[in-house]
């Protein structure tokens, strides 16, 4: 991410309130139940922490990252509201390198970067869970969004097919227009 999204990002998570809300995805939230709540958590792009919080209620040692300074100021406050510690870290995913075999669940919601699919699936350990959700096509008809930003209809599915899909769905309702994945990864290949 550049120095522009960076403060835009600062810009965006300024206000006191947060913009997001301070619940989790519904994604995660209704499907939480397969959450063993052991061992570590990855949230990347976490702006202000509320599905990082939530995993580290749920058991995790929970890493949020994000390129907001803001972001991540929100995410510690939310956490300590919510009685849970969670770690951050101020990263520039352009240039930042994902530990390999290091977390157990990995959550990554409204954001997408290609690039880092193969990083994603590699940071994860035998038996974790991937919990990814974000925009589709279907979505530029309710947007301005540029393409490159949104996901091809199956692409999510295509990109982590080498894993065990769980969960998977694509909707497009007046509100929302998202992929949205749980994928357990068997093995090393």
């Amino acid at each position: 991410m550049s120095t522009k999204d960076k403060a835009k990002w600062d810009n965006k998570y300024g206000t006191p309130e947060y913009i997001t809300g301070k619940e989790p995805v519904e994604w995660l939230k209704t499907n939480a139940d397969i959450l063993t709540g052991n061992g570590s958590a990855l949230d990347i792009a976490s702006g202000e922490g509320r599905n990082a919080v939530f995993a580290a209620a749920k058991g995790y040692k929970t890493l949020a990252v994000d390129v907001s300074a803001n972001g991540l100021k929100k995410a510690h406050a939310l956490a300590d509201e919510k009685g849970v510690a969670i770690e951050t870290c101020l990263v520039d995913l352009d240039s930042w390198v994902i530990e390999r075999n290091a977390y157990d669940l990995i959550l990554c919601f409204n954001f997408l970067d290609r690039r880092i699919f193969p990083a994603m699936k590699n940071a994860l350990r035998l038996g974790g869970l991937i919990f990814y959700e974000t925009f589709t096509v279907d979505y530029l008809k309710h947007s301005s969004f540029r393409r490159e930003w949104v996901l091809e209809h199956n692409e999510l599915l295509d990109a982590f097919s080498e894993l065990r899909i769980l969960s998977y769905r694509e909707i497009d309702t007046n509100e929302k227009a998202c992929a949205s994945l749980i994928a357990l990864k068997e093995n090393d290949s």
